[in-house]
């Protein structure tokens, strides 16, 4: 089917009464002066891409002469990448989306399912099926978007119950339903799940590894002798190939290469494979307890030496590799996440797209498989190699590669030029190795494969030094701020015009929405593209907001956005802030912290007071500190590494240090002795805090989180900075400058961009430092982060690409996306 056949079937069908609004993945299909509901029982149509055509001769008829809305994939290519189920692996199977009249929900489903007996398509994980045989699902959520944020900051969809019951209306792989609804269909309707508790009659399913659209993967207990294997699922018509070729061919595909490869070390033994329902199975041997990916996380990058030996490491998959290659099977798929590590030993794992006896099937994992293989050139034993340089490269820096942009290679060409800085990693043999690994040149990675496998390790001395980057001076950081800045106009212009209910649509905080971008836009108001914007966008912001009904908040709520919107009045843009910036009657804040809680609503109001002049919002923030003052102290739990993900006490976004951050603000605009001396108790108590911290983030494997802003040093130094300048202390700047210190050492290990968790947000803190005195170390430290950012981006030096772009356009948002990079590129620019 050609791009465009869908949509003119659906104009054939619908004449003149309905309206056809065409966005990037879907047509939505409504009949004149229709408006939706905000959420209720809607049904799934699922089908494959082969048969969409014919799937949608039968059904589209039906709703037409029903008058019911619906909406359904733009053409048979977008359906068939969102049944790959790798961007959004819950849409899977919804080829079309209906909206019924809620009370003929249970008859409009029987009529469908009755007429599309037959059909195929992927089973619908997040619904239940109206009747066997027909792919044809259901499920309560949805129908206008209706987004909300929650405690964390993460934009969501709720759905509120007649008693203000609260649902997370957002599919997952499971089928939820609200406790207030019936279901229609629950006589005819299954829910049973996706496998049963022991498959295959005798292996008995006790943990799940790995869930995903094209089929889980579960540890089980053989229960013929009690051995522990590994179980494979393949589920019928994801992942289908434009041969029609699904999931269950990579698995077959799997099962003949293991047969290949029986009696190689370091190979899952073959078990078995069979079918249940629909879906296929494997079972191999269980080889250990993590990939190469999850032991990383949890144990710390290998080294030059110990029981973490990189170069162990590089021979023991050496080995493994030329036994495949000798067995005449190229992998195809080499990453850490299909290394499994256990009891000092390392297997492969995952053949579904490995190359044996002419052939193999297309697949490969951005960042670790070669150019060529992107390219569609016929498999070769380098292709495993430079994935092995890859692979190694991560064990040896806790980094993935980075695979945006458009060209294949240049994962390849950034790896190289990582090594070549020396971020990171240790210049050892076997790092040289790397290297000639990933050199793109054949027989010289060939030579490097043997050397690594022998029981000497690789001993060739590489004399080339570590290069020096060069450092990203005033004009190179200009030049990038410039092209941050025509991309984030750009995104700006596609929230405005963009395509109904998308969640950027609905999202107006400053931490992941357009107030956030439309703050860091008024910094370049000189700008004519950012002049020509802003008015529009800030009517959008607006209206967002009330839309969303947010609570008071800093980041998350109606006091960021209130933010905003005075600083844009105050540029002549819009018309204020004032119903944004009024605290409920009875308002009781939301925790004490700097997202969504006292503090964050007590320094927007800060902010308001300094934009806009207006005491009553000194009031609002006299009132949070009153509050957190009456809270008392709360305790600060120990830091442990394993906490990092989850423990916000002492951090910025829901912690100790935020609270801090807004008392001494509060102190420092000339409030009252009480809220000094807490602000001085707090910041005494985050001082105390902070070698136990520092202890831990130099303790591997601590966390990237550990030198954040929103948990880690960068947060808690910042404050300790702040508090420096406010409580006239020396020493809580040099406790800053210790913080600063191992965020330093850190940096070359740091995966993530953005300000609130990543290099950006460690970058605006050295900044702070280099203003208040520290100039050369800490503009020297700055520029080492954005030098850390561009080996980490795409594209050409002066407009390097950041961030992925999805199909709906790429993450503008000043947490994570473009805006808290081009904050940070802004400010290094005009202190270089």
């Amino acid at each position: 089917m050609i791009d465009g056949q869908v949509e003119d079937l659906v104009k054939l069908c619908a004449g003149t009464r309905f309206l056809i609004d065409r966005g990037p993945v879907w047509l939505r299909v409504l009949p004149e002066d229709y408006r939706l509901p905000e959420h209720g029982w809607k049904l799934h149509v699922s089908a494959r891409a082969a048969n969409f055509t014919e799937l949608i001769g039968t059904l589209v008829p039906l709703l037409i002469n029903e008058a019911c809305p619906f909406k359904l994939a733009r053409s048979a290519s977008v359906l068939s990448r969102i049944n790959e189920g790798r961007q959004s692996p819950a849409a899977v199977g919804k080829a079309v989306t209906v909206y019924p009249d809620q009370r003929r929900v249970g008859e409009l489903g029987l009529m469908l399912a009755d007429a599309l007996r037959g059909h195929q398509g992927p089973r619908v994980l997040s619904d239940r099926r109206v009747a066997e045989g027909a792919p044809v699902y259901y499920r309560y959520g949805p129908f206008a978007g209706f987004w909300e944020v929650d405690e964390r900051g993460r934009l969501t969809q709720f759905l509120r119950g007649p008693d203000g019951e609260r649902f997370d209306a957002l599919a997952t792989l499971a089928y939820r339903q609200p406790a207030w609804v019936t279901d229609p269909f629950r006589s005819a309707g299954t829910s049973g799940p996706d496998v049963p508790a022991v498959l295959g009659e005798r292996y008995r399913i006790v943990a799940g590894l790995r869930e995903a659209a094209a089929g889980n993967v579960y540890r089980a207990i053989d229960e013929r002798d009690g051995s522990p294997v590994v179980v494979k699922q393949a589920r019928a018509y994801v992942a289908e190939n434009g041969d029609g070729n699904d999931a269950r061919l990579y698995l077959r595909n799997e099962v003949r290469v293991l047969r290949a490869l029986t009696g190689v070390t370091g190979i899952p033994r073959y078990i078995d494979h069979f079918r249940h329902g629909d879906d296929e199975f494997l079972v191999t041997v269980d080889c250990g307890e993590a990939s190469l990916g999850e032991d990383v996380r949890r144990h710390g990058r290998y080294g030059p030496r110990g029981a973490r030996s990189l170069t162990r490491l590089a021979r023991q998959l050496a080995r493994i590799l030329i036994a495949v290659h000798g067995c005449g099977v190229v992998m195809r798929d080499l990453s850490p996440k299909n290394v499994v590590v256990g009891d000092g030993m390392v297997s492969l794992v995952d053949f579904g797209i490995a190359a044996h006896d002419g052939f193999h099937l297309p697949g490969r994992t951005p960042g670790y498989a070669p150019a060529r293989q992107f390219r569609g050139e016929p498999p070769l034993d380098i292709d495993d190699l430079s994935a092995l340089g890859m692979t190694l490269l991560f064990a040896a820096t806790g980094l993935n590669p980075s695979p945006i942009g458009d060209d294949p290679d240049e994962p390849r060409l950034r790896a190289l030029a990582t090594i070549r800085a020396g971020h990171g990693v240790s210049q050892t043999g076997t790092v040289a190795a790397i290297e000639d690994l990933l050199s793109g040149d054949g027989a010289r990675a060939r030579r490097a494969l043997g050397r690594l496998a022998s029981d000497a390790g690789y001993r060739r001395r590489v004399h080339r030094p570590p290069i020096a980057l060069a450092p990203v001076n005033h004009d190179l950081a200009a030049e990038v701020t410039r092209g941050l800045l025509s991309d984030v106009v750009t995104e700006a212009e596609r929230i405005l015009h963009g395509t109904r209910d998308t969640r950027a649509e609905h999202d107006a905080n400053l931490y992941t929405g357009t107030a956030g971008i439309g703050r860091e836009l008024l910094r370049h108001i000189d700008d004519p593209a950012v002049a020509a914007v802003l008015p529009e966008f800030a009517a959008f912001t607006a209206r967002a907001a009330r839309r969303a009904g947010l609570a008071p908040g800093l980041f998350t709520g109606g006091t960021g956005v209130a933010v905003f919107l005075a600083e844009a009045h105050a540029h002549g843009i819009g018309a204020g802030c004032a119903d944004f910036a009024v605290l409920p009657r009875g308002w009781i804040p939301a925790g004490d912290d700097l997202i969504s809680g006292a503090a964050g609503v007590g320094l927007g109001s800060l902010l308001l007071y300094g934009t806009t002049g207006d005491s009553g919002h000194l009031a609002i923030a006299r009132q949070c500190a009153e509050a957190i003052i009456a809270g008392g102290e709360a305790p600060v739990r120990a830091i442990r590494v394993v906490d990092w993900g989850d423990d916000t006490s002492a951090g910025s976004a829901h912690g100790l240090a935020g609270i801090a951050e807004f008392l001494l603000a509060y102190a420092a605009q000339g409030g009252d002795a009480r809220v000094r001396e807490a602000a001085a108790d707090r910041t005494r108590l985050l001082a105390r805090c902070l070698p136990g911290m520092i202890r831990q983030a130099r303790r591997p494997p601590s966390a990237p989180l550990a030198v954040s802003w929103c948990r880690g040093l960068t947060g808690v130094g910042l404050t300790l900075l702040h508090a420096s300048a406010v409580l006239g202390d020396p020493a809580l700047a040099d406790a800053a400058m210790r913080a600063a210190d191992v965020c330093a050492d850190r940096v070359s290990g740091l995966p993530i961009m953005g300000q609130c968790c990543g290099a950006a947000g460690l970058g605006m803190f050295f900044l702070e430092l280099a203003t208040a005195g520290q100039q050369e170390r800490y503009l020297a430290e700055a520029q080492a982060v954005a030098a850390h950012m561009l080996l980490r981006s795409a594209g050409p030096p002066g407009h390097p690409v950041f961030v992925e772009r999805g199909p709906y356009g790429t993450d503008a948002s000043w947490a994570a996306g473009l805006a808290g990079l081009l904050a940070f590129f802004g400010k290094l620019a005009s202190s270089c």
